[in-house]
């Protein structure tokens, strides 16, 4: 691993000038979160989500940086806005959640606009039709509004909005009034899970990988800085015939890692971790150590594999390469989850599960987080003019941009 960052760290300059040119003629993204695992051997993005919660888990000293982020993005993408729908998921009774959207309201108020926030309330449809809005408290002892979607289109006298803003991943596709405000909505709504697919964005971030080891001749292969994967699609975890098929796929697909194993001298056992194409929340997703985990999974995990949020049948399936994290925080196995807005990571948290081992998922049930140092200070590289926030180490940021322009370029492979 050492010889991955000295690479990574000799041509740090030389690799965000790359990255900054390659994002440069694209859409840029409002904000994005990146899961970064770190083993003895690799170093590698896993999941990169567009609609991130988690804003409360960052050091409050990551703010300037993320105000300024937000600005720049919201004066070059709606120039004059002056109000803005946060547009949220339904989670009223997680007052985390609920404290991330408190969070964001503030970092965005910040920048000189005026934030409603506003949810489907599929389960509160009592409310739409009384006061339209809940008030509710945050983890953090904050006052919050939510206002119904519903009541908001019925008195839209009441409410002008310049865009929306969309923290709400729109699993189950169902986002047809939504598009009856009027109004931009960022990011689009075909960004969202109903049609996202996990696998397009690894083999997006598989080729800017390759692509940016080649033209900037880094002395490394890209598989230390990528994940391999097989997709499966229309699937049904609960029949006999499509365990075997998805057994096949992993079964080629430990062939693949083995050869890269024995290509790097690597004496681990590799392991692969199989889950929805578009799932979210860490759900529907289980780690396997051999193809025969899958042609005998129990009826826990299958359930686990059937249904994902809001009870959503999970018909495509990906296989993924499992990363062994190294990282040790507080004596718990840990991952970086680093924030990006505008493009610009602003900073990061680690992910830690005492009752995990390394090769865990550790987006489980008992994470929990830690923010980066608040010392908060920031480098300017020689070259260029990006910042390293508090906490995120040189090879981190180069990673974490990898997923973004990844991402940003998914269209590119509908």
């Amino acid at each position: 691993m050492n010889l991955v960052k000295t690479a990574i760290e000799s041509k740090f300059d030389t690799l965000i000038e790359w990255l900054n040119n390659q994002k440069s003629s694209i859409q840029p993204i409002i904000y994005s979160s990146v899961d970064i695992r770190e083993s003895a051997f690799k170093i590698a993005s896993i999941d990169t989500n567009l609609f991130p919660a988690g804003f409360n888990n960052l050091s409050r000293h990551n703010a300037p940086l993320i105000q300024d982020a937000l600005s720049n993005f919201i004066s070059n993408q709606c120039p004059n806005a002056s109000s803005v729908l946060l547009f949220c998921e339904d989670h009223t009774r997680n007052t985390f959640y609920l404290e991330h959207v408190h969070q964001l309201i503030r970092l965005i108020e910040n920048t000189g606009l005026t934030v409603i926030a506003g949810s489907f309330f599929n389960e509160h449809p009592q409310v739409c039709e009384s006061s339209g809005f809940l008030d509710l408290q945050t983890a953090g002892g904050h006052a919050l509004k939510l206002y119904c979607l519903n009541y908001i289109l019925n008195n839209q006298k009441k409410f002008n909005f310049d865009f929306c803003l969309l923290n709400n991943d729109l699993s189950d596709g169902k986002f047809e009034a939504l598009t009856q405000l009027n109004t931009p909505i960022i990011p689009n709504p075909n960004c969202g899970w109903h049609s996202r697919k996990k696998s397009v964005h690894i083999q997006a971030l598989n080729d800017v990988t390759n692509a940016m080891v080649s033209e900037c001749n880094l002395p490394i292969d890209p598989w230390k800085l990528s994940s391999l994967f097989k997709s499966v699609n229309s699937v049904n975890i609960n029949e006999a015939e499509d365990r075997e098929q998805l057994a096949d796929a992993a079964s080629d697909l430990f062939k693949q890692i083995k050869q890269k194993y024995n290509e790097h001298g690597i004496t681990d056992e590799p392991y692969a971790v199989l889950k929805s194409d578009n799932g979210t929340y860490g759900m529907g997703i289980i780690k396997i150590t051999s193809p025969d985990d899958i042609r005998l999974l129990n009826r826990k995990n299958r359930n686990k594999l059937f249904k994902g949020k809001s009870a959503i049948p999970i018909n495509h399936l990906i296989i993924q390469e499992g990363i062994p994290s190294n990282k040790i925080i507080d004596d718990c196995a840990s991952e970086e989850v680093l924030y990006q807005v505008n493009g610009s990571t602003i900073g990061g948290f680690y992910r830690m599960h005492k009752e995990k081992t390394n090769k865990d998922i550790l987006n489980a049930k008992g994470m929990q987080f830690k923010a980066f140092p608040s010392d908060f200070h920031h480098q300017l590289t020689s070259t260029t003019s990006h910042h390293l926030p508090s906490g995120v180490s040189k090879v981190s940021l180069v990673i974490a941009q990898l997923a973004n322009l990844s991402a940003q370029k998914e269209p590119e492979y509908a």
